[in-house]
């Protein structure tokens, strides 16, 4: 019965490639992005983990004083 009402819809052969041609563009801008970010702003993004952590300790800390 679905594929009676998608075949029935004129053009909805061209949504896949629409769909494919979306993510490839998002896909190709985001890997730029990536590989032209600078070193430091690399090692700052993957230290945000531990400095969060550190923060947390720190707060948690002060609070008992």
């Amino acid at each position: 019965m679905y594929k009676d009402v998608l075949r029935s819809i004129e053009g909805i052969d061209i949504f896949p490639v629409i769909g494919f041609l979306i993510f490839f563009v998002f896909f190709l801008a985001w890997s730029f992005y990536a590989f032209k970010m600078k070193n430091d702003t690399v090692s700052e993004i993957s230290n945000l983990p531990l400095d969060l952590d550190e923060e947390k300790e720190n707060d948690s800390t002060n609070e008992f004083k």
